[in-house]
């Protein structure tokens, strides 16, 4: 016998979705080699996902991390 959660968490607005996928470009961009890929990784998985966390929870962190780099220059 399965068991189906009853509660529904929060979804994601639209907007927050795209900041999600915006971070995971510019992780890609801005931090080097497999440390941005996976960075970018996490972050897609986090859209896709669609629910809202605690807003002190290590993806929006990250987030807002990832969005206050720079691009890394290209070689």
């Amino acid at each position: 016998m399965s068991v189906v959660p009853t509660s529904h968490a929060p979804r994601l607005a639209a907007h927050e979705i795209g900041r999600l996928r915006a971070a995971a470009v510019h992780a890609r961009r801005a931090i080097p080699g497999p440390l941005g890929e996976l960075a970018a990784r996490e972050l897609l998985a986090h859209a896709e996902f669609g629910y809202l966390g605690h807003r002190d929870a290590l993806v929006p962190q990250l987030v807002r991390q990832v969005l206050g780099l720079s691009a890394a220059s290209e070689p």
